[in-house]
């Protein structure tokens, strides 16, 4: 992780959001506003021996919040970062040893929006996207939206 934005992230996660170590989440990187976070499966099993749901949904909202902390740190701010809501869907179950979500491509006027609106109110708002894939395709998709104050 040589990129100091991210191990920034990994530090506020850590400080902030005790869980993420706990669970073993970690950025891994942060391309073109995308990012990827990892985590492994063992303590964020089930029974059925695949990832728990929940884990799933905490690694990708994290990534979603990630996200947003990384937007604001381009733009040299700060800011209190809160999902306010999202969904998710499992589509097959995640058995690999090392689970990685990505960030998908963030909609540039979306984007363009949370600058002009943080720059001139303050506060804003955007959508960000997650999905877990392995060789056969999509096997979680999340779409959270994250509120700036």
């Amino acid at each position: 992780m040589p990129d100091a934005g991210l191990f920034e992230l990994q530090q506020t996660l850590a400080r902030e959001m005790p869980i993420c170590t706990a669970m073993g989440i970690r950025p891994v990187q942060w391309i073109d506003r995308r990012l990827s976070m990892s985590m492994p499966l063992e303590p964020n099993k089930n029974h059925q021996y695949s990832a728990f749901a929940g884990s799933l949904n905490a690694l990708c909202t994290i990534v979603g919040w990630g996200t947003v902390f990384l937007l604001l740190r381009d733009e040299g701010r700060g800011g209190n970062i809160v999902i306010r809501r999202s969904s998710i869907r499992y589509l097959r179950p995640v058995r690999e040893a090392t689970i990685i979500a990505r960030g998908l491509t963030l909609d540039p006027e979306g984007t363009h929006f949370f600058y002009e609106l943080l720059r001139s109110k303050g506060v804003s708002k955007i959508d960000v996207a997650a999905a877990i894939d392995d060789a056969q395709g999509t096997l979680v998709s999340f779409q959270g939206s994250y509120v700036v104050q």
